[in-house]
């Protein structure tokens, strides 16, 4: 990331007219993206700058969500308790997008990042939310642009692993393979920095890496991003498998595996990107599965 637009000459001189008239702002360190937190006279807000695809692709998910949570009663009796969301779910408010500086202005989210203690307190929460995020492509229409960028292939191939880790990718992937998918709209990115807690909600920011995957790989993102160890993961896995109504006896088995693809899909992006790796390698050192 370039840290020389991080500035407040940045944000003065590429911010549209209409939120030029902020009080303070705080830059927030994201890894990726300058972005930062402007207080206004009636509220805070979020913007970062990100590349136009992602930034329309935020923006029209965000949009999509929000409607949703509006539109519910033209859903067929059946479909109605599934696309209910739950009142403690909390998303940013999409507000605008800047084609020419690419900036994506939405609502700030109230909260604190969660820790791996504060995970696992609230797993039924966190659960419920995604259960509910994951349903949505069972009971409604997926926006256009995360229909046509759909790709069911693994994120990583194993020409992007390092030869330590070949055995132990080609055991996930072909136990991912011999089972049945369980499709779902996730949110791709359940990082600590991603999900904000309060005692009675859960807000998700940063849909870049919304897409349709098998479900089990949000839960993966949360075992490898939180560093849980196997007894916490499968206590993941039991409680989203009850709130969901599934019976699938394979479905921590191949969890686990997704966390195995999620962990090296991370290690060869950061190798890449020369980015902080220990996590990922400890994760994958520790494997109980």
């Amino acid at each position: 990331m370039n840290h020389d637009l991080i500035t407040a000459e940045f944000w003065l001189n590429y911010l549209p007219e209409q939120y030029a008239d902020y009080l303070s702002f705080s830059i927030i360190d994201l890894g990726r993206h300058p972005s930062a937190f402007l207080t206004y006279k009636d509220k805070i807000r979020f913007i970062k700058q990100v590349p136009e695809h992602v930034q329309q692709k935020e923006y029209a998910v965000l949009s999509w969500l929000e409607q949703l949570q509006s539109k519910t009663e033209t859903l067929t009796s059946e479909r109605l308790e599934k696309a209910q969301p739950p009142l403690e779910l909390q998303l940013p408010q999409p507000e605008f997008i800047h084609s020419r500086t690419d900036l994506l202005v939405t609502s700030k989210l109230d909260g604190f990042h969660l820790t791996k203690l504060s995970l696992l307190e609230q797993l039924p929460l966190v659960c419920k939310v995604l259960v509910y995020i994951h349903r949505l492509i069972e009971v409604t229409h997926l926006p256009n642009i995360i229909v046509q960028s759909l790709n069911y292939e693994l994120p990583c191939d194993i020409n992007d692993v390092a030869p330590a880790y070949k055995n132990v990718f080609q055991q996930a992937k072909d136990n991912i393979k011999n089972n049945v998918a369980i499709l779902s709209f996730i949110h791709g990115d359940l990082s600590d920095g991603n999900i904000l807690a309060s005692d009675l909600t859960i807000g998700l920011v940063d849909w870049e890496y919304a897409t349709v995957r098998d479900g089990r790989w949000d839960l993966a993102t949360l075992a490898v991003e939180f560093e849980l160890n196997a007894k916490e993961f499968s206590g993941l896995c039991e409680v989203y498998l009850k709130q969901r109504d599934l019976k699938e006896k394979s479905f921590t088995s191949v969890a686990q595996s997704w966390s195995v693809i999620y962990a090296l899909t991370c290690l060869s992006w950061a190798q890449k990107n020369n980015q902080e790796t220990n996590r990922y390698i400890r994760f994958l050192q520790n494997l109980e599965y």
